[in-house]
This record gives structure tokens, C-alpha cells and sequence, in this order.
């Protein structure tokens, strides 16, 4: 009997249910989706007397993808948000392979299609723009991005598409700016920052907005004005302290302008202040590892371990490290463990 327990052996459906229904009520989706295809097995394989059961596990798997998918269409987004189109393709078919809800697909597909529009497009030897037309790293890597989809999606549908890819409640804001706004953004998007600063700086007259002053800033960044930008994400951050934009903003200027100890101050606010504090964590290793820190780097990623979203790609930054730590115990046991899934 002990070895039975201990093994898996003689486990039937009943386990395996009760174990998913325990990770779904956890949220740990990708382990309740992989105890409910274990379910699913043992009755597939059982008499017509559990058939019934089957639907129901089913619908539960689907559940689960969906709810996969969602967090990897917030990954995806942020990934994009980040510049990163590499990693937003990978979570972009991860939602595809896991998800059957159509809305979901929907948008996964139309990121897809935006990004191979761009990869098309883009002359040979450049790489597809990051956020706001911004080939390099700079204050709006945490900003909104939707690549070039002029002849994948309406103009409508790309502004859309930008307001999806905002943190919190910046996409239901952004999306009732008005139509000036609107259009602005589209002129970004399109490439004409000017007309974008001359449409935001009009609209800004006798009107007080973090949002107006945090996309100001990284226009004037653009244009090499690093003072003006950090002038207006201060004052976009005090207007409004929970726009995690403007945070993410001030953390990429600082770091471009090597001033990554007050970065670093920063990303520390947001953990403690509960700002996106997930994401500030990851950026927060990300940047000790660029100041050489590895110690430090380590207990950011470590600390992302028990996070549904991060867990993951926390755990590919910290393989390595742990290894040259000597801590190839522990290395080997993140491998293993996140070496399969999708969060």
C-alpha cells in the first residue's frame, strides 16, 4: 500500500480530480490542467458507468487553457510593451495552442499578424521598431506597442490593439481621452511623433493629465530633451501615483542615462507600493544582473518563484546564476521543474 501511495500506482480518476480541483481553486492553472488530462485518461479508460464525467473534465481543461492564455496574453502584452517581440511571439502561440476562446484567439491572432506585418516590412539589417516607433531602449519601454498593421488591420483596430497592451485601468483612460487623443496616438503610431507632441502639447492647454504629460515625455525624449522628459514623468507621477507607466518610464530613463541607483529606487517604490510589483521585480534582477550584481539578482528572481505569470521566466534567469554560485542542486531542480508548462 505504501509503495502504491507513494508511486501513483492504482490511482483512479477520483485523485486526480480532487488534486486538480485543489490546484484550480489555488489558480495554479497549469498544474490543474495537466491533473485534469490525468483525469481525463482514467476515465476515457474506464466503464461507460463514469462516462458522464467526461464532459465536465473536458470543460475544466478548456477553463484552464483559457485562463493560461489570459495570463499569457497579459506576458505577451507586457513583452511587447518591453520591446521584446520575441517573447511576446512565444506567449502569442502559447495562447493559440492552449486557448479555445474565441475573443482570446482573436486578439492573439491579430498581435501575430501585426508582428509578422512588421517583420515583412522592415528593411533588410533593421529590427521592427519597439514601442512608440523607438528602435532602442529608452523611458517608454513600459509604454503601449502595436507594430506597423497598416495593411493587416483598420487604423480603428490598431488604436484598439495600443489601448489593449496598457496596464490597470490605463486602457479604459487612454480609451476615453477623446478624439484629439485618439489621433495623436495614431500619429505616433504611424511614425510622426511631431505631429503627435503638436496634437498632445495643443490638447494639454488649461488641462492637467499624467497621461498627456507621460506621452509628451517620451516624445521629448525622442527628441533628446532627457531633462523635459523626466521634468514631465515626475509631474505625471505626482498628478497620478498609480500609473505604473510613469514609473516604468523614470526606471528606463534612469537606467539609459546611468543613473541606475536611482532606478533601482524606483522599481523598489513599486514592489512596496504594489505597483505592478511582479513585473518591477523582474526588471529589478534584470538590472542588477546588467550592474554585474549577481547576489542581488538572485534574491529579485527568487522572490518571483510563487508568481503564477513570472515563476517561468524568473526561473531561466536564475539557472545560470545558481550555477555559477555552485548551487547546481538547485539549478537542476528549477530546470526540471519549469522545463515543461507555459507560466
Amino acid at each position: 500500500m505504501f509503495l502504491k501511495k507513494l508511486f501513483g500506482f492504482g490511482k483512479d480518476y477520483n485523485y486526480y480530480l480532487e488534486k486538480a480541483d485543489r490546484y484550480l481553486a489555488a489558480e495554479r492553472f497549469a498544474d490543474a490542467r495537466i491533473a485534469y488530462g490525468e483525469a481525463l485518461e482514467k476515465l476515457e479508460a474506464s466503464d461507460a458507468a463514469v462516462a458522464n464525467l467526461i464532459g465536465p473534465v473536458r470543460q475544466k481543461i478548456s477553463l484552464t487553457g483559457n485562463m493560461l492564455g489570459q495570463m499569457n496574453l497579459v506576458e505577451a502584452e507586457y513583452a511587447l510593451s518591453s520591446g521584446d517581440r520575441k517573447k511576446a511571439e512565444e506567449h502569442l502561440r502559447i495562447i493559440l495552442e492552449l486557448a479555445d476562446e474565441a475573443n482570446l484567439r482573436e486578439n492573439a491572432q491579430k498581435l501575430l499578424a501585426g508582428l509578422d506585418v512588421a517583420v515583412q516590412e522592415a528593411p533588410a539589417g533593421t529590427t521592427v521598431p519597439a514601442c512608440n516607433n523607438c528602435g532602442e531602449q529608452g523611458p517608454d519601454a513600459g509604454n503601449g506597442y502595436v507594430p506597423d498593421l497598416t495593411d493587416a488591420i483598420s487604423r480603428e483596430d490598431r488604436l484598439a490593439l495600443y489601448f489593449q497592451t496598457l496596464p490597470g485601468d490605463l486602457s479604459a483612460r487612454y480609451a476615453a481621452m477623446g478624439e484629439d487623443f485618439a489621433r495623436g496616438c495614431l500619429l505616433n503610431l504611424e511614425g510622426d511623433g511631431e505631429g503627435a507632441l503638436r496634437v498632445f502639447e495643443g490638447i494639454s492647454a488649461g488641462r492637467e493629465s499624467d497621461i498627456l504629460d507621460y506621452e509628451k515625455a517620451i516624445l521629448y525624449f525622442h527628441q533628446g530633451a532627457a531633462e523635459k522628459c523626466e521634468h514631465l514623468l515626475l509631474k505625471a507621477g505626482s498628478l497620478n501615483p498609480e500609473n505604473a507607466l510613469c514609473q516604468i518610464g523614470l526606471v528606463q530613463l534612469y537606467t539609459e542615462t546611468g543613473r541606475e541607483a536611482e532606478a533601482l529606487q524606483v522599481l523598489e517604490r513599486m514592489v512596496e507600493g504594489n505597483l505592478l510589483p511582479e513585473q518591477a521585480l523582474l526588471m529589478q534582477g534584470d538590472l542588477h544582473l546588467q550592474m554585474k550584481d549577481e547576489s542581488k539578482a538572485v534574491e529579485s528572481y527568487s522572490r518571483l518563484l510563487t508568481s503564477p505569470s513570472l515563476a517561468k521566466d524568473a526561473a531561466q534567469r536564475l539557472i545560470p546564476l545558481l550555477q555559477n554560485q555552485g548551487r547546481g542542486k538547485e539549478a537542476a531542480f528549477l530546470a526540471k521543474k519549469y522545463a515543461k508548462g507555459c507560466c
